[in-house]
């Protein structure tokens, strides 16, 4: 090999350490991401936690003296004025590995400013594992104890469904029925979610172990191209 050639191959990898410390970067930004999202899973499931045992406020209480503090998992109960049963958008969702179907009403309740607030009722237990379900007509009761969560978190289309009702105000809200007086028949009041699985840290030690590791494999590949 030529002076010229060897000097070229031991030229210092500026494209390859540039594209290294980029690749470092994002998987120490992924672990850091996780143990971000590690802290607040403590938080929601410390929440959670506490919910087992929290009292229900009246939810008008609770919405006026919110003071723009969020409410989720917030346990309330709420009496809702006498309506007919109507047909309102079914939600599909996953539960213990089964497609389900959950139901929807309008509580028509003067609450905090609103004018109503949608319940989520639970589990349509017949349409349970159904692709294409069969509308189902249900009335609001009229008392519904439960814990609030926000549209957003429970994704799907609830955030479509609370706009469906404007005109009704509705409250940001949607309330997860844990008992209804008198009971929904045919449903099952899921509340909370099945399962919270909390393995963010394990998932942020495989980012740093990544990055770790990148960094061994450049080194190694550094070293073997300066002794060449």
């Amino acid at each position: 090999m030529s002076d010229t050639a060897l000097g070229k191959d031991r030229r210092f990898p500026f494209g390859l350490t540039i594209a290294t410390l980029i690749a470092f970067a994002i998987l120490i930004g992924l672990g850091a991401w996780q143990i971000k999202r590690l802290a607040w899973k403590q938080d929601l499931l410390a929440r959670i936690e506490v919910l087992k045992t929290a009292p229900a406020q009246p939810l008008a209480t609770a919405l006026a003296n919110a003071q723009g503090r969020d409410l989720t998992w917030t346990r309330v109960s709420v009496d809702c004025a006498p309506a007919q049963p109507a047909t309102l958008p079914l939600v599909y969702g996953i539960r213990d590995g089964d497609i389900v179907w959950r139901a929807t009403a309008l509580c028509r309740a003067t609450v905090g400013g609103y004018g109503a607030v949608l319940l989520d009722l639970g589990v349509v237990k017949a349409l349970t594992g159904q692709s294409a379900p069969a509308p189902v007509a249900l009335a609001a009761p009229a008392r519904a104890v439960g814990v609030l969560m926000a549209p957003r978190q429970l994704g799907g289309d609830r955030e479509a469904t609370v706009q469906k009702f404007a005109a009704e105000r509705p409250a940001p809200y949607i309330l997860m029925v844990e008992t209804a007086t008198p009971v929904p028949p045919g449903v099952t009041p899921a509340p909370l979610p099945a399962e919270i699985s909390n393995r963010h840290l394990e998932y942020a030690l495989t980012w740093f172990g990544l990055a770790v590791t990148l960094l061994f494999i450049y080194a190694a590949m550094l070293w073997r191209k300066m002794r060449s």
